[in-house]
């Protein structure tokens, strides 16, 4: 990140009740007494933010080192989604992505080690340190965290239309206990380096990093830096035997269950008898038929030095054999 040019802080000030603005603003104070530049813009509408961040990458005289999504992981999205298309025309002139977690889940910023507190993130800002991280990418919409289809894009769904007044996994488990009442999982068929897979589902979920809905653990050891999806896929079953797996992913021991697989691929094909719609870090962005895919280092996003992130390449722990 070039220290040197400008910060620019794009602010989702709806973001949970007014903390968007407010964690905007204290990052910006943090930011400036730190002897820093700081740019604070704030988002009206959806796609804001990734407009005014395309904006910035587009000046040539003052563009901004960094771009900072503060926000939810919608937000956080639409940012990746300007610094992942300006990356292919900029390269290393691209500004690079901070993240100021003002959201309901904050997986993202979760995922990568990043605090919620303003000055902490003004800290990881400020000193230039950056990684280079993946993205998924779906029908070419890039996501940060995991794209689903299935129940959980339809949890998704409702929690968004129904604006619940619930946080992270207490939304999730209000919304899949309501829509499971009803819920007739689809025949889908994936195809990916794994082979192919053609039967109704209940999930499927597709892991850039290992949590969604409020550090809800579908694929435990998926991380940004190898260039892989994990694939969660939960097979269709009875209401009653849903609800014991819904506790079992909230205990984080839903590999164990026999209706359970995790898979890894670089590209995913997800098809189905009917549009089925897919959600990404909380937004809707696909209808089947539809390519997911790894998108190795799509962006590079400002990392605390303690960041247990692992290297390029590297296969952590959790996933050897």
């Amino acid at each position: 990140m070039d220290n040197g040019r400008p910060i620019l802080i794009v602010a989702n000030p709806a973001s949970c009740r007014g903390r968007g603005r407010r964690t905007a603003s204290l990052v910006a104070e943090a930011l400036r007494t730190r002897g820093r530049q700081v740019l604070l813009r704030e988002t009206t509408a959806r796609g804001d933010a990734e407009r005014l961040a395309l904006e910035a990458c587009q000046e040539s005289r003052r563009r901004p080192g960094c771009v900072v999504a503060c926000g939810g992981d919608g937000t956080m999205q639409e940012v990746a989604n300007a610094l992942a298309t300006a990356r292919r025309g900029l390269g290393d002139a691209c500004p690079a992505m901070g993240l100021a977690p003002a959201g309901r889940c904050n997986d993202l910023a979760r995922a990568l080690g990043v605090s919620r507190e303003p000055s902490q993130i003004a800290d990881v800002l400020a000193g230039g340190r950056t990684r280079a991280t993946d993205l998924g990418r779906i029908n070419g919409r890039y996501f940060c965290t995991v794209a689903t289809v299935g129940l959980d894009a339809e949890v998704s769904s409702f929690v968004d239309s129904m604006r619940v007044p619930l946080h992270g996994t207490m939304a999730y488990l209000f919304g899949a206990l309501w829509v499971l009442s009803r819920y007739r999982a689809p025949r889908v068929r994936l195809q990916g380096d794994f082979g192919t897979i053609d039967r109704p589902v209940f999930v499927a979920s597709s892991a850039n990093t290992s949590s969604y809905g409020g550090a809800i653990e579908i694929a435990p050891g998926a991380v940004p830096t190898d260039g892989l999806l994990d694939v969660c896929v939960i097979e269709a079953v009875s209401r009653r035997r849903a609800l014991a797996l819904i506790a079992s992913v909230l205990r984080h021991r839903h590999l164990l269950e026999r209706e359970v697989q995790l898979l890894r691929t670089r590209q995913l094909t997800v098809d189905a008898d009917k549009p089925l719609l897919l959600w990404a870090d909380g937004e809707r962005v696909a209808t089947t038929p539809a390519v997911i895919e790894a998108v190795p280092g799509a962006v590079h996003i400002a990392l605390p030095a303690e960041s247990s992130l692992p290297e390029r390449g590297a296969t952590p722990a959790s996933r050897r054999n």
